[in-house]
């Protein structure tokens, strides 16, 4: 269809939805809007609204349509779509932890949520664990805060939640073992004792011969 057959399409519609007393002016415009919207594949209109095939440039209204409650243009694409995603859903269960979770799961962290039962804490609260590790993104005050906000929007609003960040580190443990001695020295104070000698005793008798010789001043 052309532009000039769309607008002749479009203007018995513009018509009858106008009333009489309606300018030219409006009665152009009005076709002009028609005839423009007649011209739009239909797939292109249901793509928008799919969070997977709405172009980029247009997310920021596709999330404003779904009531996104936390929105960031610095984010990547891949995050915006499921946030937008994620946010019907969010919104069915909303006050509830299930969309807690919901929102949680949207981020690009590694968050869980610990309810007071779990760990007893102060009956009635929560609290929201994001960890930080080996192979997982590096801690982001800013999408930390964010997370958070989602939380805030989708708990109970009766519910006080804490938060808190963990940091884990993971690799190889050995196990080994070492034989060893040891020396135990103790040193009292001196005390003198005095030497004992023993020694057998042999009883003999034997035969001799004594001479004594006596030397006198010659005179």
């Amino acid at each position: 269809m052309t532009t000039e057959e769309a607008i002749a399409a479009a203007a018995p519609i513009a018509d009858a939805i106008l009333p009489p007393n309606a300018s030219l002016e409006e009665r152009a415009i009005l076709t002009a809007e028609i005839a423009r919207l007649s011209l739009i594949d239909p797939r292109v209109i249901a793509s928008i609204w799919n969070p997977a095939t709405c172009p980029d440039e247009l997310l920021p209204w596709l999330a404003q349509g779904v009531s996104v409650d936390v929105w960031s243009d610095t984010w990547p694409e891949a995050q915006k779509r499921a946030v937008i995603a994620a946010s019907p859903i969010v919104h069915r269960l909303k006050g509830t932890l299930g969309a807690v979770r919901r929102a949680l799961a949207a981020f690009d962290l590694d968050a869980r949520v610990v309810e007071w039962w779990e760990d007893d804490s102060r009956r009635g609260t929560f609290r929201v664990e994001i960890t930080y590790q080996n192979g997982s993104p590096v801690f982001d005050p800013v999408a930390q805060g964010q997370a958070i906000e989602a939380v805030r929007a989708a708990k109970p609003k009766s519910r006080v939640f804490t938060t808190r960040a963990v940091l884990g580190a993971r690799g190889p443990v050995y196990v080994g073992a070492l034989a060893q001695s040891s020396l135990l020295v103790t040193a009292h104070p001196f005390a003198f004792t005095p030497p004992t000698v023993r020694a057998a005793v042999y009883t003999a008798a034997t035969a001799a011969t004594f001479a004594s010789a006596t030397a006198h001043p010659k005179t």
